[in-house]
């Protein structure tokens, strides 16, 4: 399980949501998981900002 606890040591807060590398949490369910390309790391918690932010603007 130590993969598991890793993402989670990593995960940030962003509008309310949780964003680890390649998933994205609200009130600890899993929202959606994403591909992020090897080697990209934190650049994954980046895209994660982008898609959140792109669902914010389509409920508008």
């Amino acid at each position: 399980m130590w993969g598991a606890e890793l993402m989670q040591s990593r995960a940030v807060e962003y509008k309310g949501y949780e964003i680890c590398l390649g998933s994205v949490y609200k009130d600890g369910e899993p929202l959606f998981h994403y591909y992020v390309p090897l080697g990209e790391r934190d650049g994954g918690v980046e895209q994660g900002k982008r898609i959140i932010d792109q669902m914010g603007r389509e409920r508008d």
